[in-house]
């Protein structure tokens, strides 16, 4: 049997890993220990290094309630711009620790070898891992990525500028074609003056959309310099690889029973924050938007 005091210490260590889900009171109450007695622990006897101010705790679990996906890295930033509170990572790490809350954990992707097929329009790999742009409109990643809903799946092509970050259009629908491509690529067109397509490089895999007839047409048209990766080689084009994983287990993975129509209303608002709300640790903790004013 532990002694009585080593017994004591060991219910108010309890009280205190539990307190942010059950009250003070009630854990107090069932452990059959003294609230009083609690309270001295945590002023006198508790280690210094378990010790946590209040108000950065509370701060990082009203941050971590928001979205129970982020990370250390996106608590810090979000610690900043919410409550004006500056933390290392380090200590945002052992305050999450001690609070027992983690992020979503993150899954390495499975690359499967897809069976080749013969292309009619490719290009070299132009882009070559250059992943850095100190302007806008100068540097574009593309690709596809599947999302599963419970009454179907979706398909989803996005356009990211390698210079912000920024998510510059997208495009959904439950057809993996080349009208989604285009759809992407129109969208892109309208949000951006078309004198400044020319010597931009457009970076995408080998899929078929990409080596179509209509695709290459659509680059030579405007000007648009095609990039495409080796075959079978995702990290030839990690930047949207990197994006879509960040969409699927920061959001997605929060709701996993979600309709087709649900799964685009999750999207929507997503990149939404994505650009405007969501700060990265790259871009001097500015989000895209910010960032992109400061080029």
């Amino acid at each position: 049997m532990l002694p009585k005091l080593q017994h004591t210490k060991i219910k108010y260590k309890i009280v205190f890993l539990l307190k942010y889900k059950y009250s003070i009171v009630m854990l107090c109450n069932y452990l059959n220990c003294s609230r009083s007695g609690y309270y001295d622990w945590i002023k006198r006897n508790m280690p210094n290094h378990n010790k946590l101010d209040l108000l950065k705790s509370d701060a990082i679990l009203k941050i971590y309630n928001q979205k129970k996906s982020r990370g250390r890295r996106q608590i810090k930033m979000q610690l900043k711009r919410q409550f004006g509170l500056h933390m290392s990572l380090g200590s945002v790490h052992r305050y999450m620790t001690i609070l027992n809350i983690k992020s979503v954990m993150k899954r390495k992707p499975k690359y499967s070898k897809k069976e080749e097929r013969k292309s009619t329009y490719t290009f070299a790999n132009v882009l070559n891992r250059d992943f850095l742009s100190s302007t806008t409109i100068k540097k574009w990643v593309t690709d596809i990525t599947y999302l599963q809903s419970t009454d179907g799946t979706e398909y989803l092509s996005c356009i990211k500028d390698l210079s912000d970050k920024s998510i510059i259009s997208y495009h959904m629908s439950n057809k993996n074609d080349i009208d989604l491509v285009m759809q992407t690529l129109n969208k892109a067109l309208k949000n951006v003056e078309v004198d400044k397509f020319h010597g931009l490089i457009l970076h995408s895999d080998q899929g078929h959309q990409y080596t179509s007839k209509e695709y290459h047409d659509f680059l030579s048209q405007n000007g648009i310099i095609g990039s495409m990766s080796r075959k079978g080689n995702p990290y030839d084009n990690a930047p949207i690889e990197s994006y879509f994983s960040v969409l699927k287990n920061e959001e997605l993975k929060l709701h996993k029973k979600r309709t087709m129509n649900k799964t685009r209303e999750i999207v929507d608002r997503f990149i939404y924050e994505y650009n405007y709300e969501r700060p990265q640790f790259n871009l001097k903790e500015m989000t895209p938007i910010e960032y992109r004013c400061h080029l």
